[in-house]
């Protein structure tokens, strides 16, 4: 990715590269940089949802310096592992003080060791890791680049039988939920059905808990695996705006992505759109 001063950003390439084992992902990431000519890149890194905790918690009311040191009090006990082999990280939930309620925050909980395996592997094939970023926040880098966030716009990203849901209004993100999708044949309908509802629950918990007004859309990204055209579905059963992503309206494509794998690669477009100096 890169920034030029006028226009969109610019996406060099994407490539969708499966790894299911650390070794793999290092000797699949080291034949991408040696094809590619990486060596020594700025590079951002998404972890899988399964290797954090993404944490709804109340403020301490302590200076900015001191939050994360509070924090790791607040979330010791919403962590299934010892707070002292925990990377915590923080970001604010817009509104979270309003209506005489307590102001609240994101908190994100990871390993040590998976954050530092991480770190290992880039290091290892010559990488520049300049941050660690989660796939809620990547997906908000996105929608942030959107029209619609002006007013409110939801993501839906899925791959697979696995799923995200994002809502964001002028860069900031709201909400955030994981959802589980069936793509095994025979199910779709039940799947559809299921989705629908999921997708309008938190539509509606978006408007009612943080005073907002509707969303105007809802966009979809879709890997291939994800099964049938959903954008197209969705507009059965919601009263949103419902559409396919365009990628090529976010960022300018020096070669053509398929959906399909613009939307497998879309955590880690969204990862290089950030502009955020922190990482876990």
């Amino acid at each position: 990715m890169t920034r030029p001063r006028i226009g969109k950003p610019q996406l060099q390439f994407a490539q969708w590269l499966p790894s299911e084992r650390a070794t793999t992902a290092k000797e699949t990431l080291r034949a991408a940089e040696k094809s590619r000519g990486l060596r020594g890149a700025d590079t951002v890194s998404v972890m899988d949802p399964s290797a954090y905790s993404l944490l709804l918690v109340e403020a301490p009311d302590v200076e900015p310096a001191e939050l994360r040191a509070a924090l790791r009090w607040r979330v010791k006990d919403m962590i299934d592992f010892h707070i002292d082999d925990a990377v915590i990280d923080v970001f604010d939930l817009p509104g979270g003080g309003q209506r005489g309620r307590a102001r609240m925050m994101y908190a994100v909980a990871a390993r040590t060791a998976q954050v530092r395996s991480q770190v290992d592997i880039f290091d290892e094939v010559g990488l520049d890791l300049s941050a660690i970023d989660i796939a809620e926040l990547a997906l908000r880098n996105v929608t942030a680049g959107l029209p619609e966030d002006a007013s409110g716009v939801a993501l839906l990203h899925l791959c697979g039988g696995t799923g995200l849901i994002v809502v964001t209004h002028q860069g900031h993100l709201y909400l955030a939920r994981s959802l589980e999708v069936d793509p095994s044949p025979g199910g779709e309908e039940r799947a559809l059905e299921t989705l629908t509802l999921e997708i309008q629950r938190s539509l509606d918990y978006y408007e009612s808990h943080f005073s907002q007004p509707p969303v105007k859309a809802l966009v979809v990204a879709q890997a291939e695996d994800a099964g049938g055209d959903l954008a197209v579905a969705l507009r059965q059963g919601l009263a949103v705006a419902v559409q396919p992503l365009d990628l090529g309206g976010l960022v300018d494509c020096v070669d053509p992505v398929d959906a399909g794998v613009a939307a497998r690669c879309l955590p880690a477009i969204g990862a290089a759109l950030r502009t955020e100096s922190t990482t876990l």
